[in-house]
């Protein structure tokens, strides 16, 4: 592991924060759990599903097509060995880095021919990683080389109009590059990159896409468009620039963007885009709806792993960028929520396309421009699978980050681990939790020497009355700000922090509403019908009747146990609320007056594919 963490160099724009290297932050707890589970189901099983992903792929030397699915393979065995001192894992994982560095051809290209612009971003990414790891020097020559090569090439053969949207993992891999080495050619390249890729700035300050993308065209429109538009035609340019994933991905560009040019609309767009996508289209697990074009606020309308981890990947990299905290509450929720909900219980499989109102899993045709196989728990779609891989460590990895005050900030809460050497001393802070079920969270400092430096705590903005108590000192913090404590540490010294969490009703789309505490969303499950289908794949539909309301004056009861939280209080069934097609019909607005009230119980979110999370209030 590297000793050092990089900030932004001069000229770039400084963030207040910055990653500290893989092998700082291990986990514990439920996430260790998460992360193990991981490492001996799908993450070990992933390359044999998908040879493209393992060694027989061009980026490492093999005749299948690299792809960015195979990055963000090796980017999660990376990060997951990192995370559990798996030793085998990391020597696994480390070889194929050898192989992609022994691969790389003499004008700095790798990966073959047909590998595009975006699957090496990815994969510079990975490389990034791998270096904070090991420190290894071939790395960075890897990576100046490359940059050489784009520096030969651009000019002579810009960027395609697709290669353009996808310029986020190239410009974080070569900032991350200048920040090491300091070779200012690194960003002549990177402002070429600036240039010709997608304009996402102006694209968020506009953003002309407020309403869903299925009122302005048929899903049968696009398919006539396609058949004969070329790529500069208007229908494939709504393709690129409306579909979610792609829009998730590039708040992360417009940030780097504002990092390269220390541009105030740069600065400003990645803030301002996820906020009005957030208001048009945003969805209780804490992603955007697009299935995968943007598709408003209805919440039986999908949200795609893929636009899930990119936008997860975003909230992260805009950490380090200047005023970038602003993105931390949204990922607890998107993480816990969103992602979580993407594994299936048994953790062999992963849905590629989710509902908040997710009334059945099925084989049928509910999303426009999909299979019908979307909405089912399987192993079919090889890019969901591996991004949703990496999500998880790439989140365990960045809950702590390094203060350019030379101190330690926590972006969240899971049980860890963080080894830094900081102030003279070598530190060690333990994490206890239950984090996110429980706001109490115990911070243990152990030091080789007494030594003084801050620790930055985020307090999410639901958190009313947060209070952190050191050493008999209780010290109040307001909702949505960070809580420094800067003093001399002692070994063994503890900080008992508090983040009160209250379950609340949050108004949803139209008159519904959802139920929050803390980062985790909350669903009623009806009773439902599990069946396999012919390829063994479960099938589940809510029974008839299925229906249910919550009564806005009935109190929201939270009871914790060892195993989970979940939320008691009343409701009325709405029998006439049923099925529009293969999904959830809207919530209705009003109900019949002679309703039957009852007991309703809410779970976690995650907790079952079967849920209504989005419910009518009377």
């Amino acid at each position: 592991m590297l000793t050092r963490t990089f900030f932004a160099r001069a000229p770039l724009a400084p963030g207040r924060f910055a990653p500290l290297p893989a092998g700082a932050v291990t986990a514990r707890g439920d996430m260790h759990d998460r992360l193990i589970a991981l490492r001996a189901g799908l993450l070990s099983r992933c390359a044999a599903i998908y040879p493209e992903m393992g060694e027989r792929s061009a980026f490492y030397g093999g005749e299948l097509t690299a792809t960015i699915a195979c990055a963000d393979l090796l980017e999660a065995q990376l990060l997951t060995s990192a995370l559990l001192g798996d030793e085998e894992l990391g020597r696994d994982a480390l070889r194929l880095v050898s192989l992609v560095v022994a691969n790389q051809l003499e004008d700095g290209s790798f990966g073959g021919e047909d590998a595009s612009f975006g699957a090496r971003g990815r994969m510079l990414r990975a490389m990034t990683s791998a270096y904070t790891m090991t420190g290894d020097k071939q790395l960075l020559s890897f990576m100046l080389r490359y940059m050489k090569f784009l520096k030969d090439t651009l000019n002579e053969t810009p960027l395609t109009r697709e290669d353009a949207m996808h310029t986020a993992d190239t410009l974080e891999a070569g900032i991350f590059l200048y920040n090491v080495t300091g070779q200012k050619a690194i960003l002549s390249v990177l402002m070429t990159l600036v240039t010709q890729g997608a304009d996402y700035t102006s694209l968020y300050h506009a953003f002309p896409y407020r309403t869903p993308l299925s009122r302005t065209m048929s899903e049968e429109d696009i398919e006539a468009a396609l058949q004969t538009e070329g790529e500069d035609g208007y229908v494939r340019h709504l393709l690129r620039t409306a579909n979610a994933a792609n829009l998730c991905e590039g708040l992360r560009a417009s940030a780097f963007c504002g990092v390269l040019t220390g541009s105030g609309k740069h600065l400003s767009a990645a803030e301002t885009g996820l906020a009005r996508m957030n208001k048009a289209h945003g969805a209780v697990c804490g992603g955007v709806t697009g299935d995968p074009l943007l598709a408003g606020a209805h919440p039986s309308r999908g949200v795609t792993a893929l636009s899930l981890c990119e936008l997860a990947a975003s909230l992260e990299a805009m950490l380090s960028c200047p005023s970038g905290e602003h993105s931390a509450d949204q990922l607890d929720v998107l993480m816990y929520n969103g992602v979580a909900a993407a594994f299936a219980k048994d953790g062999r499989s992963v849905q590629p396309i989710q509902q908040a109102n997710q009334a059945a899993v099925t084989r049928e045709a509910r999303f426009p421009l999909c299979g019908e196989n979307a909405n089912l728990f399987s192993l079919d779609d090889g890019d969901s699978l591996a991004a949703l891989l990496g999500a998880w460590p790439r989140f365990a990895q960045h809950q702590w980050l390094l203060s350019r005050d030379d101190g330690l900030f926590a972006n969240s809460y899971a049980p860890c681990q963080v080894r830094y050497r900081l102030g003279g001393a070598s530190v060690r802070l333990n994490v206890e939790s239950r984090y996110p079920a429980s706001g109490s969270i115990r911070m243990t400092v152990s030091l080789d020497q007494s030594a003084a430096f801050p620790v930055h705590l985020r307090i999410p903005s639901w958190a009313k009355g947060a209070a952190a108590a050191i050493s008999g000192d209780i010290l109040p913090a307001q909702p949505g700000t960070i809580l420094t404590i800067n003093r001399q540490w002692h070994d063994g010294d503890e900080i008992l922090l508090t983040l009160p969490m209250a379950a609340e009703r949050i108004s949803s789309f139209h008159q519904a509403a959802y139920v929050a505490r803390g980062p985790l969303r909350f669903a009623f499950v009806p009773a439902y019908d599990e069946t396999t289908d012919e390829e063994g794949l479960a099938v589940l539909r809510a029974q008839e009747g299925f229906g249910m309301a919550l009564l806005s004056a009935a109190p929201l009861e939270t009871i914790e146990t060892e195993t989970g939280v979940c939320i008691h209080t009343r409701g009325a069934k709405a029998p006439r609320w049923g099925m529009r097609g293969a999904s959830c019909d809207q919530p209705p607005i009003t109900l019949d007056h002679a309703h039957e009230e009852c007991s309703v119980a809410l779970v976690p979110y995650a907790e079952s594919a079967v849920r209504l999370s989005v419910l009518p209030v009377i």
